[in-house]
């Protein structure tokens, strides 16, 4: 069971691949002030929340074989409004990811990409950011072109982090990578990783449009 130590971050992985469970928890074993656990039965998660227990952290896939994940989203949000929520997922089908993106979920890795971005979201998302995965973000940008019902810039995969609007303020203002980061006392790195989101979540395919998409989204 996870520790219930003020400074620590518990999170809880569920999935009905065993060795995705244990390759998850490898990856949290690497993180410091971090407990963990994981699970194959969602029932168990289920039987978790009931008892008012909650995680600051759930990572799900949404296929599983005793519950759907979508309700467990629901349950999860009702139960515990506070946690983040971040999909793991092999289904990349227009229809749920359209769906994810209406949901509160702080964020989407596709199983498809390399483990480093599963890393890359428990990271940002324990920082307080959101992060959806840049195939994600191509995927749900490609739906949206493609029907006009959607409402895209409504969708939390479009909404940007505290962060995010730091980043695009520093962009919009012209500066360089080594000046953000100098401005926001985070590595060059970060700032980097910060202006790929920017540009995937924006359509931009250059730092020139990402400058004046940042200064006309500001303007407005």
């Amino acid at each position: 069971m996870p520790q219930t130590e003020s400074n620590t971050y518990r999170i809880i992985a569920l999935d009905d691949h065993p060795m995705v469970i244990e390759g998850i928890s490898h990856i949290l074993a690497t993180l410091d002030g971090v407990s963990h656990q994981g699970t194959t039965n969602a029932k168990e998660m289920m039987a978790l929340l009931t008892r008012g227990q909650c995680f600051d952290l759930f990572i799900l896939d949404l296929e599983l074989p005793d519950a759907d994940g979508f309700e467990a989203i629901k349950r999860i949000r009702e139960k515990c409004p506070d946690a983040g929520i971040l999909i793991y997922t092999m289904h990349e089908e227009p229809w749920i990811i359209a769906r994810l993106a209406s949901l509160d979920i702080q964020g989407v890795v596709s199983k498809s990409r390399p483990v480093s971005r599963l890393l890359e979201a428990i990271r940002a998302i324990r920082e307080g950011d959101t992060f959806f995965d840049g195939h994600f973000m191509q995927l749900l940008s490609h739906y949206a072109a493609d029907n006009d019902q959607v409402a895209s810039g409504a969708s939390p995969a479009f909404t940007l982090s505290d962060r995010e609007q730091e980043v695009l303020r520093c962009i919009a203002r012209g500066l360089t990578t080594e000046q953000i980061a100098a401005t926001l006392y985070i590595s060059k790195n970060t700032v980097g990783t910060y202006r790929r989101r920017l540009m995937t979540k924006f359509g931009a395919h250059n730092v020139a449009q990402l400058i004046g998409k940042a200064r006309a989204y500001i303007d407005n």
